[in-house]
């Protein structure tokens, strides 16, 4: 019979199954579909072994002996055909008002909520602004970059507070925001009496310890994360210390030793030995600042002892308590003085004791690489 002859319900039928077979069967379960053809009264599917692999495109041609619907395969990926997504810049982050004016130590959150409200604080692109170019914030709400320059009553308002601020802590200085109660009496300082008030109210805390007796640099940190990435030994980040110790020092022994690991009551830890000087010893100190509740009997005799110091510069990546003057003592050179002159790539240099500087743009940078 002639193929155009045939009855149009059955082409239908045979359209029909085509196209289900099209789009119900997937690649998983049929290796190949290549055509489908109708010739004359009946339906013929033809099944070939070339594998579909991730596209497939469908055509619908007349031939002499009647329809053919063909499915070709791609050899290409989905990761060839699509078209990969640039990745979308970061916005800079915005900050309700109320937060950035608590983060500055303006006032308590609930402070800052009603100055915004009361519309008592307007912003600028930097604090020389004039007045014409400057903007009212309307409400609480209100979100504003975090290191914008803003005005209360037209006053500028501080600046935001730094992410990481150095210190030289001076010796017989507690390592911690407040005392314990139970000390009270003895009135010990601590660094929450050297951290100014509106650092206090932003959330700067040091960055782990250093001990009572032990000087040199301590960080604050604004960030809780990056607190912890400084602090993990994980991460060994570098501290360095210099040490003035009893007797005098083999210079490749005592590498060796601590290279190997030395053991304490805490556990076995090592040191990086960068170098060992002659030292003077100690400076003289009041007696009844030195002795405190963290020093033993140990620390007590080691004031009688009148023999050679030196001076041991090393590197350290843990943090356990007084683990430098632990492991020196058991390599058999007591601890007299102990200075941190470094954490990571923040360095002491000529600061000040007593004083604070904020982060470099390099040791910023290097902060910031942490939290990525």
């Amino acid at each position: 019979m002639p193929h155009d002859d045939v009855a149009p319900t059955t082409r239908m039928i045979a359209i029909s199954v085509a196209l289900s077979a099209m789009f119900l069967l997937r690649p998983s379960s049929v290796r190949g579909l290549s055509a489908f053809a109708y010739n004359n009264s009946r339906c013929r599917c033809l099944l070939r072994t070339a594998p579909i692999q991730h596209s497939r495109t469908e055509a619908i041609t007349k031939t002499n002996g009647g329809l053919v619907m063909s499915m070709s395969s791609s050899s290409s990926t989905t990761s060839d055909t699509r078209k990969k997504k640039s990745p979308k810049k970061k916005k800079a982050s915005l900050q309700r008002i109320d937060k950035v004016l608590a983060d500055r130590g303006v006032g308590t959150r609930s402070q800052t909520f009603e100055l915004a409200k009361a519309k008592r604080i307007t912003m600028a692109p930097y604090p020389e602004a004039p007045h014409e170019e400057r903007t009212r914030i309307k409400g609480p709400k209100e979100k504003v970059p975090p290191n914008a320059a803003l005005f209360l009553d037209g006053n500028l308002l501080p600046s935001a507070a730094p992410l990481l601020l150095a210190y030289h802590k001076p010796k017989y200085v507690l390592s911690v925001m407040e005392d314990d109660k139970k000390y009270k009496d003895q009135e010990r300082k601590h660094l929450g009496q050297m951290l100014s008030a509106r650092y206090k109210r932003c959330g700067m805390h040091p960055v782990g310890r250093l001990d009572y007796d032990t000087t040199g640099l301590i960080l604050f940190s604004l960030d809780g994360k990056l607190t912890q990435q400084l602090l993990h030994p994980r991460r060994g980040v570098e501290k360095e210390y210099v040490a003035t110790v009893q007797g005098k020092v083999h210079l490749e022994k005592l590498r060796q030793m601590l290279s190997d690991g030395v053991e304490t009551t805490d556990g076995t830890f090592s040191a990086q030995l960068l170098e060992v000087t002659a030292s003077n010893g100690p400076a003289s100190v009041d007696d009844e600042m030195l002795w405190d509740q963290e020093s033993s009997e140990e620390d007590r005799a080691q004031s009688d002892y009148s023999g050679e110091h030196s001076d041991v510069r090393l590197i350290v990546t843990e943090g356990k308590y007084r683990m430098v003057r632990r492991i020196l003592a058991n390599c058999g050179h007591p601890v007299v003085e102990l200075k941190r002159e470094r954490h990571g790539k923040v360095i002491l240099g000529d600061l000040a004791v007593g004083e604070f500087r904020d982060a470099s743009d390099d040791e910023l940078e290097w902060a910031e690489s942490l939290l990525k």
